[in-house]
């Protein structure tokens, strides 16, 4: 009996490889499929009408099927799920109070669950089989992200300048109209310049060492532009600062004596004419008239994140503690003439689930964003400093969008700690596992 509790935890047949590959599927038809790619080929995920099962994300029924070949393919998955989840308590205490959200919101509210599962579901899974992943799997995910960041800017350039859309610009089963922003692969405007800021910031700040100073500025360019295509104000604003103040913080230290590359300041030098001159060429050329008129005229959305705020009184405080009824709040919406929605996702989680359970979900989704965090590399706290800013400004996690999934996705393959420090993750892993070398590629933890 003791040799059988010492026996190591095996991979059955090649469920890590399938699991390996199902995912992979699942992080590309995330980025690939948006709300809008779906409602144009007949899946009405976004939509009130349709079959419920058209209501998940196909890369949420995708990364299902990884998770299930990543435990149950274990020689004994509970054992192997166990220690897993001892080494991710910041995800395991997410999940938790995550399936009371899910229980409270189907149970109590009446509303729809998969705007809780979507936002969450596949960063999970991402998170739960980061450590195990093989080096090729890495590295597949790391190019893949960095093509399809590539693709989904050069797209939304052209939709900027052709002024027609890859898909159709269609939310709750209605087209928008007069709206100038691009949607490119990944879907609403915001969700791209959130998602195009969080990938700005991961090059700037060091993300992937693979990438030389050229390369790293080559894929730059088009994003820095694409923000332009997307429109996302706060997004735009809130990268700029970050970026600035890393600047101003590198100069202060050079000042101080520190060393630094010499390339940085001659390609300041070479760059900045390069761009002013292509500011002014935009100016002139009315390319930025539809971004500067957004800072002017939002078709109200400022204006509804002062009025959202009236919402408050028009409820008794037991009915904002446990959460109003979605009837009433969507015919308070209508009352007050917020048509945009509760752009902020904090306000925008108390009035679907109350203050109580807000504030219970809130703490769990800051145990899991550590846990993303800690794989990260330096500087990942102006990372989540720019995403909980985003979010804040918007419906963001309030709603279903892969906001945080997309988010999440890019800080671990993109901006994933260093070999040696990577290493020291999974320390407590193996600490609860039998040795690595009973396990197939378990030295591929970390690349």
């Amino acid at each position: 009996m003791s040799r059988l509790m010492e026996t190591p935890v095996r991979t059955l047949f090649n469920a890590r490889a399938i699991a390996e590959a199902l995912l992979a599927v699942a992080v590309m038809a995330v980025f690939c499929l948006s709300s809008m790619a779906l409602t144009a080929v007949g899946i009405s995920y976004d939509s009130p009408s349709g079959a419920i099962w058209q209501k998940l994300h196909p890369a949420t029924y995708i990364a299902a099927l990884a998770l299930a070949f990543a435990i149950f393919g274990q020689a004994r998955p509970l054992a192997f799920l166990e220690a897993k989840l001892a080494t991710l308590p910041g995800a395991a205490f997410f999940l938790v109070l995550w399936i009371l959200l899910i229980l409270y919101a189907a149970l109590v509210q009446k509303s729809p669950i998969t705007a809780v599962i979507d936002p969450y579901f596949i960063a999970l899974v991402a998170l739960f089989m980061h450590d195990d992943l093989s080096s090729g799997a890495r590295d597949f995910l790391r190019r893949f992200l960095h093509a399809i960041f590539c693709v989904n800017a050069l797209i939304g350039l052209a939709e900027l300048v052709s002024r027609h859309r890859l898909f159709p610009y269609v939310l709750m089963g209605e087209e928008v109209e007069g709206d100038y922003r691009s949607t490119a692969l990944l879907g609403h405007p915001l969700l791209n310049a959130s998602s195009t800021g969080a990938y700005i910031l991961c090059l700037f700040l060091g993300g992937d060492k693979s990438l030389s100073f050229p390369r790293r500025a080559l894929l730059l360019l088009p994003q820095i532009l694409s923000m332009i295509a997307f429109g996302g104000r706060t997004a735009i604003v809130a990268s700029s600062f970050i970026i600035s103040f890393c600047l101003l913080r590198d100069f202060a230290k050079v000042l101080l004596g520190a060393r630094f590359d010499m390339r940085l300041p001659l390609g300041f030098v070479i760059a900045s004419p390069l761009a002013l001159g292509f500011v002014v060429f935009m100016l002139f050329s009315g390319a930025l008239d539809d971004l500067l008129g957004r800072f002017t005229d939002d078709n109200g959305s400022a204006e509804a994140r002062v009025i959202m705020m009236k919402l408050f009184d028009l409820f008794e405080v037991s009915d904002l503690m446990l959460g109003p009824r979605p009837d009433l709040v969507d015919s308070a919406l209508n009352t007050l003439g917020i048509k945009v929605g509760i752009e902020n996702t904090w306000i925008a989680l108390i009035f679907q689930y109350g203050a109580l359970m807000t504030g219970f979900f809130a703490v769990a989704m800051m145990a899991l964003f550590w846990e993303v965090w800690r794989r990260a590399r330096a500087g990942a706290t102006l990372l989540f400093v720019f995403f909980l800013i985003v979010i804040s400004s918007a419906i963001g996690l309030a709603s279903k969008t892969m906001m945080f999934v997309e988010f999440a996705l890019t800080l671990l393959f993109i901006f994933p700690k260093d070999g040696d420090a990577a290493r020291l993750i999974s320390k407590g892993r193996d600490q609860v596992l039998p040795p690595s070398g009973s396990r197939r590629g378990g030295g591929d933890a970390s690349e």
